[in-house]
C-alpha cells in the first residue's frame, strides 16, 4: 500500500475522521428531514447512505493498496477511478425512486451543512507542512475549503433569522464553495503537468492512502451538492414568484 508520506498520527487522525464523520455527515443531513415527514423511510435512507459512502471509501483504499492511482498522469487516475465513477454514482442514485424522495424532503440548510466536512482543508496545510504537497496548491485548496466551511455557519444563520437577502447569501457562498472545488481540480492538474516534465512530485502524494480519499471523494461529492444548492434556489424563487403574483392577483 503506498502511504502518503506525513508522520503517522497525521495519516491517522486524518483516516479515522474522514472514514467515520463522512459517512455519518452525509448519511444525517441527507435524511433528516425525511426522518421528520417518515421515521423508518428516514432511518432507511441513512442507512443506505452511510453504507454507500463506506463502501466506497473501503474501494478507493483498496485501490490505493494496488497503487492504482500512483502515477503523474493526465487525467489524473484518482479523479479517472475515483472521481469520476462517483459523479456518476450520485447522479444515477438522485434520479432513482428513493433518490428522488430524498431531494423532495431534503431543506436548503441540510444541503449546505453537510459541506462542513470541508473542514478536512485543515489536512492540506500538515500535508504541505510535512513537504507532501505545493505550498500553492495547499493554501489553495486547504483555504479555500476552511472558509466555505466557516461561511456556513453564517449562511445558515441568515436563513435561521429569515434576513432579506439570505437567499443572495446562499447563491454567493454557493458560487465561493463551487470556485474553490473547481480551483483545486484545475491546481491538481497543473501540478500534475509539472511533475510530468520533470519538476516535482506535483500532488502525487494525495494519490496514497488515506489521503486519495480527498480527490476520490470531495470533488465529485462537492460538485454534486453545490448542483443540488442551486437546483433547490432556483425552486424556491420560482415558488416566491408564483406566490407574489397569486397574491397580486387576489389584491
Amino acid at each position: 500500500m503506498t502511504i502518503t508520506d506525513v508522520p503517522l498520527w497525521v495519516n491517522a487522525s486524518f483516516g479515522i475522521l474522514f472514514f467515520i464523520v463522512n459517512p455519518l455527515l452525509f448519511g444525517h443531513f441527507f435524511s433528516r428531514d425525511m426522518q421528520a415527514i417518515d421515521n423508518a423511510l428516514g432511518l432507511k435512507i441513512r442507512n443506505r447512505i452511510i453504507f454507500f459512502v463506506s463502501m466506497f471509501l473501503v474501494a478507493v483504499a483498496i485501490l490505493s493498496a494496488k497503487a492504482a492511482y500512483s502515477a503523474n498522469v493526465l487525467p489524473p487516475r484518482i479523479l479517472l477511478l475515483g472521481a469520476l465513477p462517483l459523479a456518476i454514482l450520485w447522479i444515477g442514485l438522485s434520479q432513482t425512486k428513493l433518490g428522488k424522495q430524498v431531494y423532495a424532503s431534503v431543506t436548503l440548510e441540510s444541503l449546505i451543512s453537510i459541506h462542513l466536512f470541508r473542514f478536512v482543508g485543515a489536512y492540506f496545510f500538515l500535508a504541505f507542512a510535512y513537504g507532501a504537497l505545493p505550498q500553492q496548491f495547499a493554501f489553495i485548496g486547504g483555504g479555500g475549503d476552511i472558509l466555505t466551511a466557516l461561511l456556513i455557519f453564517l449562511v445558515l444563520y441568515s436563513l435561521k433569522k429569515k434576513w432579506k437577502y439570505a437567499l443572495a447569501a446562499v447563491f454567493v457562498w454557493n458560487v465561493i464553495g463551487l470556485l474553490d472545488i473547481l480551483s483545486v481540480l484545475t491546481n491538481a492538474i497543473y501540478f500534475t503537468r509539472i511533475a510530468m516534465d520533470g519538476n516535482g512530485e506535483g500532488v502525487i502524494q494525495f494519490a496514497s492512502f488515506p489521503f486519495s480519499w480527498i480527490p476520490a471523494f470531495a470533488p465529485a461529492s462537492i460538485i454534486f451538492l453545490h448542483v443540488l444548492i442551486f437546483r433547490k434556489l432556483i425552486e424556491m424563487r420560482k415558488a416566491d414568484k408564483s406566490l407574489k403574483s397569486e397574491q397580486s392577483d387576489v389584491s
